[in-house]
């Protein structure tokens, strides 16, 4: 009874390496893999695509790493790789991610046992990643959300001189017309602009010169001209 059960479990793993280390079942894991995480970087939150990305090389790496050869060095490189392109979304350089991607590829041929047949594999993946990639950012006008967030949080902090709403404290001193009724707001004409403001009273008609007195932010505060 014992020896059939080991035997089943052995037959299983047996198939399950036979099957994920075939190459066209291999290519396919890869392909899911590489084109799976180009969609997934420009998708806005974690999808069902990303999570089939992350399963199809689990699958891979674990049925290539069963079979017993080269596990160590393909661990070794596995590990590097992560910890590179993990350090890679922090540290924006592009050089730790390069690096991280080629340790990564070279995983792949380690881990696989054929360094010939899978660089070919991945020469064909990173024509699809490019035509994808191409896809995403000529034709559907996408960006990836994670860099536009670094990017914005870098440059729009308090530091560098950001300030969250257009600066009009130049307008303090010049002279509008209310273009309608200020109740107390209203809109204000300045030459050929129109700017949203606030009476210093609580009422100014409409085609009256009024004068900016203080500005803060987007509020903009006006008071009838003496003439």
């Amino acid at each position: 009874m014992g020896g059939s059960y080991l035997y089943m479990i052995n037959s299983t793993i047996q198939f399950y390496i036979d099957v994920v280390t075939s190459p066209v079942v291999a290519f396919l894991l890869l392909s899911i893999f590489f084109l799976g995480v180009v969609y997934q970087l420009f998708s806005d939150r974690i999808n069902i695509v990303g999570v089939l990305a992350v399963l199809s090389i689990f699958i891979f790496y674990s049925g290539h790493l069963l079979t017993g050869s080269s596990n160590l060095l393909a661990l070794i490189l596995i590990l590097i790789s992560g910890i590179l392109l993990l350090v890679e979304f922090f540290v924006i350089g592009m050089i730790l991610g390069a690096i991280g991607l080629m340790l990564f590829a070279a995983s792949i041929l380690v881990v696989s046992g054929n360094a010939l047949l899978y660089s070919v594999f991945l020469a064909v993946i990173l024509v699809m990643v490019i035509i994808e990639w191409v896809i995403f950012v000529k034709h559907k006008k996408r960006k990836i959300p994670f860099l536009n967030r670094l990017i914005l949080s870098d440059a729009t902090d308090k530091e560098s001189g950001y300030t969250s709403f257009d600066d009009r404290s130049h307008l303090v001193g010049e002279v509008a017309v209310t273009h309608t009724v200020l109740r107390p707001s209203g809109t204000i004409r300045l030459g050929d602009e129109r700017i949203d403001a606030v009476a210093e009273g609580s009422y100014i008609p409409s085609d009256v010169k009024v004068k900016i007195i203080f500005v803060e932010g987007t509020r903009v505060v006006v008071r009838p001209t003496e003439d």
